[in-house]
């Protein structure tokens, strides 16, 4: 088991580690596009990617998931995982290339046609691939996609930045959205090589997760894109282009601390069958996701005004509030990002479109009701009332699948709790500092010593915390092994 959460905690790094600097790549093409373009220039590009995203997640196929169960994949699952996701990627293009005009007509934007016909070109460079990457998951070997993430990010903002500084427009967010996925299929072959063949000889190893995992993605995706597809009929497009950037803003730590500890927890579950052994590995995860990404969801709350100033300039200042709320949905949400991959481990992914469809039957009544009878206002409380419901159905799910009872799964959440405590006063001590200083350099350096200091906070304190309790093991410990192996003796014997 050690051996196992040593080997996860080194993928851990890695895939972070891409993912933080992928993400920061994301920032500062962020930080350039919202002052060379206005947030109607967003809007009408998220009306596209919200239908985009949509479409995706209808044809979606875990090929990757139905991969890593299999020690030692063979040539003809490689073809038949090539074949299925060629056709996925093709049939996505060309249904989005159908739909383009139609939604150009509802949404009453001539724009959205040649748009949406561009982008649709992403998935398809997505689907092709190299599925022999898997091999290197399934070695906890995740620095070549360290590298593919890079890559990745970097032809976005080159390619997506050069297009807006030349044209001014929000072609830039179209080009930069086809480039980097591009990129990643030439170098997933230089990395993974294969020769593609046409094959579905092994569809029957696909066949059984498909099913239900489409029904989850499918149910995922209208959960979070239904007030996309809503808000643009009932609110300008410059506050829904707000709307989008603060999300994607709020996205930012999911995506580079939670999201890509997914993969190496899928390999690290996948290595674990004892029963004591699977409820002691989720609830050290579940932990570890709190004490990584709750912190900086912490500081993003309360310092979301100075940082929205900073970031993208004083013409967004007002998407404040909007962001603040998508971190609170985004904190609440963070329990529930552990059962996923336990469950595709355990061949058991109808729980995960269980879960999805308890989420959808409260969202999508609450959402079309709060954005048609209050506007941003309602999408956003029908955000928060949704998380908590997916959060209740899942610790209920996790009971009954491996027998983690609730309390222990609540008490997992106690030490990070409590070391937030000390972190949030201190916020709330230099957010009106800073919320009052003019944007500048001193604005600037505010920022980061504040949330930097309240980050530090935030970790004594767990570490503390972690020494009272008696030092289980966590991620505290795993840390302490890593950066202080002079006082193992002392520290954690």
């Amino acid at each position: 088991m050690s051996s196992v959460s040593h080997r996860t905690a080194t993928a851990s790094i890695w895939t972070i580690s891409g993912k933080f600097l992928a993400r920061l790549l994301d920032f500062v093409s962020l930080l350039i596009l919202a002052r060379l373009l206005s947030p109607a220039d967003f809007g009408v590009v998220a009306i596209a990617t919200s239908v985009l995203v949509i479409v995706e997640a209808i044809l979606d196929l875990p090929l990757t998931q139905a991969l890593v169960r299999v020690a030692s994949p063979s040539e003809q699952m490689f073809a038949t995982a090539f074949t299925l996701s060629l056709i996925r990627g093709t049939a996505i293009s060309l249904l989005m290339m159908i739909i383009a005009w139609p939604m150009a007509l509802i949404y009453n934007d001539p724009r959205l046609f040649p748009l949406v016909a561009v982008i649709s070109i992403a998935p398809a460079m997505r689907s092709v691939i190299s599925p022999r990457m898997i091999i290197f998951m399934q070695r906890f070997d995740f620095r070549r996609e360290f590298v593919l993430d890079l890559i990745t990010k970097g032809s976005t903002l080159i390619f997506g930045v050069g297009v807006a500084f030349a044209t001014g427009s929000y072609w830039g967010l179209a080009i930069g959205a086809i480039a980097g996925p591009m990129a990643a299929t030439i170098v997933s072959y230089i990395f993974a090589p294969i020769h593609p063949k046409l094959s579905l000889s092994e569809w029957k190893h696909f066949q059984d997760m498909i099913g239900w995992n489409t029904v989850s993605q499918v149910l995922n995706s209208l959960n979070w894109q239904m007030d996309r597809l809503l808000l643009p009929r009932f609110i300008s497009l410059s506050i829904y282009g707000a709307f989008s950037v603060a999300d994607n803003l709020a996205g930012i730590p999911y995506q580079t601390f939670v999201g890509p500890l997914m993969r190496p927890l899928m390999a690290a579950f996948s290595n674990v069958s004892d029963r004591g052994k699977q409820i002691t590995a989720y609830l050290k995860a579940t932990n570890a996701i709190m004490v990584v990404a709750a912190p900086i969801l912490l500081v993003i709350i309360f310092l979301a005004e100075p940082i929205l100033r900073i970031v993208v300039g004083e013409k967004w200042a007002f998407a404040a509030p909007i962001m603040q709320w998508f971190c609170i949905v985004s904190l609440i949400g963070l329990p529930t990002t552990i059962m996923p991959p336990l469950v595709m481990v355990l061949d058991n992914t109808r729980y995960v479109a269980l879960r999805m469809f308890a989420e959808f039957v409260v969202r999508a009544p609450v959402t079309v009701l709060g954005v048609v009878m209050f506007g941003l206002d309602g999408a956003l409380a029908a955000r928060v009332i949704a998380a908590v419901v997916a959060y209740v159905v899942c610790l209920l799910i996790t009971q009954r699948l491996i027998g983690a009872s609730i309390a222990a799964q609540l008490y997992a959440f106690v030490r990070p709790l409590a070391a937030s405590l000390p972190m949030i006063g201190f916020l709330l001590w230099v957010q009106p500092v800073l919320i009052a200083m003019p944007l500048g350099v001193e604005l600037f350096a505010g920022v980061g010593l504040c949330g930097g200091t309240a980050l530090v906070v935030f970790w004594v304190s767990s570490l503390l915390i972690w020494q009272v309790v008696g030092r289980p093991d966590g991620l505290e410990a795993i840390v302490i092994r890593k950066f202080v192996p002079w006082r193992n003796g002392v520290v954690i014997s």
